[in-house]
């Protein structure tokens, strides 16, 4: 108690000495375990001193106040904190003016984590400190694999730099760089970025060295020169601009195939922007010079597509009480890489799309679709087509949620506009009624524990569809899909708004469910799940033998699926659909993997398909991550197909990562042959990172 009493007087006689040197010094907050003032007026502050001014803080052992010259002098554990740093010395003489001073064996830690570590350090202002005889790292204080020693430099937080003079770049202590001057980026800022190397057999050696300028704090360019020995110098530019209505970035790729002797280029790019009123404006574009582009040159997802697309929406979403819906108005291009050139290619210019709701009733809901395009192509069939869907929706649940109902009666109405004159009839149209009905009911059974549950869950849907014969109409966008899980609660199976099938269709879905929950608060994990389902069709009619060439049967075939997860991460799965008439599997499809929470994933797969059932193919993709040891992580794929005894796909990854940099290899084959070559291509590419300074690699 006699302790706690001296330091509550010891505050008291703090705030009665402040009061005393405000008329003459800037007011400084002081407390202490021990405060006195001499003769001289210097404050004499010991025993865990803490002093803020302004947005700053220091601690230390003991702190002297000389308040007429404006000057802390602080000796012992001195800290320094603020938004802009954290400062560690061993003293420090301060200005508490100006916030200039000296420091001595001193250590800033920025707010990223990274040091510079000083003999002497200078501080101009809150922002600019000058050091001598130092070193500079990013990494975590008990990892330092790199550093900078110099022995003089300037940190700049404002201008986000970091300039030293008489440099030496070393890894684990040891010199292997010197650099008369040399400037380490803070934050964004232009220069030069760490170079790409990568080899294989397409592109020859690589080296990409790019140049990044921050033109301000809203814009950004950069503009990378890449040499490839077998092809010759790409020259590629992004620019990237981000605001309060949303981004814009514009890509573009230009080279002088030396390989071909022809000239090739790339553009893409993606904005999207947030407007008033809830609209929404999104673009996004990707065009290639010819079909062997992406092939020869992408190294990423693209590098097997078939298809590019480019778009520009714009949109708008409203909900007003009970009446809610959206609309877009959306002009695309599409980009046919299997063919030689685009001309028979279709492209919307423009497609104006809404959905309206309007809720009358809790279970009685009106819609109005409606879908508007201009299609455009030179060579072929083109016009315009109007799609109406108006439709009365009754959604219809029991208290308790064991059995619940949907009920849909509409019309479709389609009208088209077609350009070519030499047709007889240029303007056809087609009209449709429609009805469905979905019942879903839940019957469970819990343990007495509540840790387990078993549920079945069987749905009933009958589809009514009275359409035309459609065969004479044209087909801009429409293709029959085969039977999937996806459209089997569906009465019409075609994609796209050309063709609607006719139907008269009853659909049943049985699905079991065992669930465990091993503790009241965890979340119920699926164990097993097992589902079936088909359908049977009265009309067993085709309303296109082009597009829905097979004759329907009045039973569809059965589509089964099983998923077995008896422990956390790990499951086996398979589905498949197996045709009753002609007795034999149409589809089959089989997984089994495992993932853990420290990085580890194992997946192989295998998908099959008859040539009875759509175009035959069978293949086996495998993936795989694996944690070696605690920094050390290898990943593979491998796609192989059995019918061509051959691997599509493969590529293998070594990486260490470390706290501080990164290491890494990568070696794949890609069996694409393309319009310039017909060997797969085989390379390497490698990854090289220190944290703080860059990449080297791809």
């Amino acid at each position: 108690m006699l302790k706690l009493r001296r330091i509550l007087q010891t505050l008291v006689a703090t705030t009665l000495l402040l009061a005393a040197t405000a008329s003459s010094a800037a007011p400084v907050d002081i407390s202490a375990d021990e405060i006195s003032r001499g003769a001289d007026g210097v404050i004499i502050a010991k025993g865990n001193v803490i002093i803020k001014r302004e947005n700053e803080t220091l601690r230390a052992d003991e702190v002297l106040y000389r308040s007429k010259q404006q000057i802390l002098e602080a000796r012992g554990h001195v800290v320094i904190e603020s938004a802009q740093a954290t400062i560690e010395a061993e003293d420090a003489i301060m200005q508490t003016n100006s916030k200039t001073g000296h420091m001595n064996k001193a250590t800033i830690i920025l707010p990223d984590g990274a040091r510079l570590v000083a003999e002497r350090v200078k501080r101009i202002d809150d922002q600019r400190f000058e050091a001598e005889e130092l070193t500079y790292s990013a990494c975590p204080i008990d990892e330092e694999s790199w550093s900078i020693a110099a022995t003089k430099a300037e940190l700049d937080q404002q201008d986000g730099s970091l300039t030293v003079q008489h440099s030496r770049f070393q890894l684990w202590g040891v010199p292997v760089l010197y650099a008369p001057w040399w400037q380490q980026p803070l934050r964004r800022k232009s220069g030069l970025l760490m170079p790409k190397v990568a080899s294989g057999k397409r592109r020859g050696t690589e080296v990409a060295l790019p140049l990044y300028l921050a033109i301000d704090p809203s814009w950004d360019f950069t503009a990378t020169p890449h040499w490839m020995s077998a092809r010759g110098v790409m020259g590629s530019g992004e620019l990237r601009h981000i605001s309060s209505l949303g981004f814009e970035r514009l890509q573009g790729a230009w080279i002088d195939d030396a390989e071909i002797n022809r000239q090739r280029y790339r553009f893409d790019g993606k904005m999207h922007w947030d407007l008033p009123a809830n609209f929404a404006f999104d673009a996004d574009g990707d065009f290639v010079s010819d079909p062997d582009y992406l092939a020869d040159y992408d190294t990423g997802d693209n590098i097997s597509a078939y298809y590019l697309t480019s778009h520009a929406t714009l949109s708008q979403g409203f909900d007003l009480n009970s009446f809610s819906g959206d609309w877009m108005v959306q002009a695309r291009h599409q980009q046919n890489l299997l063919l030689a050139n685009n001309k028979t290619t279709l492209q919307i210019l423009p497609r104006v799309e809404s959905r309206m709701q309007l809720e009358l009733f809790p279970n009685l809901l009106l819609h109005f679709d409606q879908q508007t395009t201009r299609f455009d192509r030179k060579i072929g069939v083109d016009g315009g087509r109007i799609d109406l869907h108006p439709y009365v929706e009754i959604p219809w649940q029991l208290a308790g949620g064991g059995l619940s109902a949907n009920m849909q009666v509409g019309a479709h109405h389609t009208r088209y506009w077609l350009q070519q004159t030499n047709l007889t009839n240029n303007k056809p149209t087609r009209s449709t009624f429609e009805a469905n009905l979905e019942l879903r009911s839940d019957f469970e059974r819990i343990s007495d524990s509540r840790s387990w549950r078993h549920l079945i869950s069987p749905i009933i849907r009958y589809d009514y569809i009275d359409a035309p014969d459609q065969s004479a109409l044209p087909n801009f966008d429409s293709g029959f899909g085969g039977l999937n899980w996806s459209n089997l609660l569906s009465g019409n199976r075609f994609i796209g708004n050309d063709r609607i099938e006719r139907s008269n269709r009853a659909t049943l879905v049985l699905e079991s469910r065992l669930q465990h929950k091993p503790d009241i608060d965890q979340a119920a994990r699926d164990l097993l799940i097992l589902r079936a389902g088909a359908s049977y069709d009265r009309f067993r009619k085709s309303i296109d033998p082009v597009l829905q060439a097979a004759a329907p049967r009045p039973f569809s075939n059965l589509l089964a699926e099983a998923i077995w997860s008896p422990v956390a991460g790990f499951h086996i799965a398979g589905s498949g659909q197996y045709n009753h008439a002609e007795r034999y599997w149409a589809t089959g499809y089989a997984t089994a993997g495992y993932t853990d929470g420290s990085g580890n994933a194992l997946n192989l797969s295998y998908a099959y398909t008859d040539a009875r059932f759509t175009a035959r193919s069978q293949t086996i993709n495998a993936t795989a991550n694996i944690r070696l040891a605690n920094r050390w992580h290898a990943s593979g794929t491998w796609q192989y197909d059995t019918i061509l005894k051959l691997s599509q796909q493969s590529s293998v990854t070594l990486k260490y990562q470390h706290p501080c940099w990164t290491l890494g290899a990568e070696g794949y084959r890609t069996n694409r042959r393309t319009g310039t070559t017909n060997a797969a291509n085989i390379g390497f590419r490698i990854l090289l990172e220190f944290k703080g300074l860059g990449s080297v690699g791809s």
